[in-house]
């Protein structure tokens, strides 16, 4: 077992002892105690399912006054920065790692990572995964259910396998 799985264990296991969408501040105040960048206001609804090298907390930045639904799955080996403002709905999952393809006798070839971004006042819908190198803009609406597998501009709802683009949204004034 590496160092870093008991750890995880632990802070899963306190998370967990909380009911979920209850004691979301003190949640919170538990994962910044543990080394989680995470910022003033922001909620954790339930516990958060984390993966990736030691160091991970290093790679993952959550912003103030967000409000994050469980089970949330964050795969840290690229780096993810959540802005302000973010809503995420649960069973949402960020991947930062894939592979190259290998040869024919392990298709799952050398692992290669690529941060995401999710930039302020978005909203993930339920069940939205992000794959690896992806950024949403600021203010974008992800439908449920959708795989963003590319870039999504400013202030545009998207949907779909693979997300694309349904409209434009207003902006802030």
């Amino acid at each position: 077992m590496r160092p870093l799985q008991p750890f995880l264990l632990l802070l899963g296991g306190l998370a967990s002892l909380l009911p979920r969408e209850a004691f979301p501040r003190l949640r919170s105040a538990l994962y910044r105690l543990f080394g989680m960048r995470l910022g003033a206001g922001t909620l954790l609804l339930g516990k958060l399912e984390l993966s990736g090298r030691p160091g991970l907390f290093d790679r993952l930045e959550i912003g103030t006054g967000c409000v994050v639904n469980s089970p949330l799955f964050i795969d840290t080996n690229g780096g993810v920065r959540i802005g302000d403002g973010v809503s995420i709905g649960h069973h949402c999952v960020l991947v930062t790692s894939s592979h190259e393809p290998g040869p024919e006798s392990f298709r799952a070839g050398a692992l290669v990572c690529k941060p995401i971004v999710i930039e302020s006042g978005v909203w993930l819908g339920a069940c939205v995964t992000v794959l690896p190198g992806v950024t949403i803009g600021r203010g974008c609406v992800l439908a449920a259910g959708s795989v963003v597998a590319a870039d999504l501009p400013p202030n545009k709802l998207a949907g779909g396998v693979p997300a694309r683009v349904i409209k434009a949204l207003a902006e802030s004034a």
